[in-house]
């Protein structure tokens, strides 16, 4: 079961919480506005590096469709975060291995606090073209003073709980919108989450097995090379990272899905998702020190968020949705039968688009 972290790894108004908790914690309204902002840090546009990345194996593409700002808001949520009690080395809550649910911003064993790994807001916009998605982050890294870490978007678009993309970033970032600064992978084979999502299993699941999307490799859909971006931005005094995506990948332009957020110290695995299904509770370690497995071991420097919905109202019984007042209890999901069609079915133009132009890579 064990598998080795690599290389440090609406407009619909809701009252929500971004913690699967046994008792939820305050409830948090989730409008097209703003959201709680701290003020732990601050940081100004002259902060922002203006060097551009430079990826070893990127190739030169022109690009026709940048993206610019969110013109319409969607949807804005706050996460659990440690920045006024990041000095007793533990969380309060928000961490569940077992739910999936990790708030753990700290370092192996020691843990040193890693502020630009620990979720604040998470928001999404949207123009004609592009998805834009907000991740604030708590600080930067105290050592070089920039965001240093990997940070991603989960989408859901049945809302069972198995996410079937992930956008995940790689630094170094700028503050203008760069194409080779994320990568974003597929879960054809539906297996996300092995035979129960909501609980660790024995299942071996590969993760978002297929790339769809990294110009790294020369690897992007039919016809487009500029499905998704990322820059470093700002989020009230926060440092904040920003991702685009194409709305084409939706078919028919219709808007509903489920999305998640998730940072990490180090590049993201994508094959190593869900994470609590690859490390036992002994090798995860924990974040509280009322577990007897505390501190973190294998499973440190990552924070991940509850499922926020995007153009429907949830019930509250979602996997891995957000605390919805009055929501039922959580009901777990057996994986599809219908493996690829499944996916596909709900992908039909990104998996006619890139069935020539993927490539596959096993997870070591």
């Amino acid at each position: 079961m064990k598998r080795s972290l690599p290389l440090m790894l609406l407009i619909v108004t809701i009252l929500l919480q971004a913690c699967s908790a046994s008792t939820p914690p305050p409830e948090i309204v989730v409008t097209g506005s703003t959201a709680i902002a701290s003020e732990a840090v601050m940081i100004t546009p002259e902060t922002v590096p203006s060097a551009v990345p430079t990826l070893p194996q990127a190739i030169q593409i022109e690009h026709v469709a940048i993206p610019t700002e969110g013109t319409t808001d969607r949807a804005t949520a706050h996460d659990n975060e440690n920045s006024l009690s990041f000095e007793t080395k533990k969380v309060k809550t928000g961490d569940f291995l077992r739910k999936n649910r990790f708030e753990r911003p700290f370092t192996a064993v020691d843990m040193v606090y890693l502020p630009d790994v620990d979720i604040a807001d998470f928001s999404i916009t949207s123009d004609d073209t592009f998805f834009y998605i907000k991740i604030s982050l708590i600080g930067l890294d105290s050592e070089t003073q920039s965001l240093t870490g990997s940070y991603g978007v989960e989408i859901d678009r049945n809302a069972d709980g198995r996410a079937e993309i992930l956008l995940a970033t790689r630094p170094p970032y700028n503050k203008d919108f760069n194409a080779d600064s994320v990568a974003v992978y597929f879960d054809v084979n539906s297996d996300m989450g092995g035979s129960s999502i909501n609980r660790p299993d024995d299942y071996d699941s590969d993760g978002f097995e297929t790339i769809i999307y990294d110009l790294s490799k020369g690897v992007y859909p039919e016809g487009d090379p500029d499905l998704a971006w990322a820059r470093l931005s700002t989020y009230g005094n926060l440092p904040a990272i920003e991702i685009a995506f194409k709305k084409w990948m939706f078919d028919g332009g219709k808007e509903t899905f489920m999305w998640s957020v998730v940072s990490s110290d180090a590049v993201l695995d994508p094959g190593l998702f869900y994470f609590h299904d690859h490390f036992t509770a002994e090798e995860a370690g924990a974040a509280n020190t009322d577990d007897p497995t505390y501190p973190l071991k294998d499973l440190a420097g990552i924070d991940n968020t509850c499922r926020v919905p995007l153009g429907f109202q949830v019930i509250g019984n979602e996997p891995l949705g957000c605390y919805v007042k009055g929501g039922e209890v959580e009901e777990f999901d057996e994986p599809s039968a219908e493996g690829a069609e499944s996916t596909c079915s709900q992908f039909s133009e990104l998996c006619k688009r890139t069935e020539n132009s993927s490539v596959l890579f096993s997870v070591q």
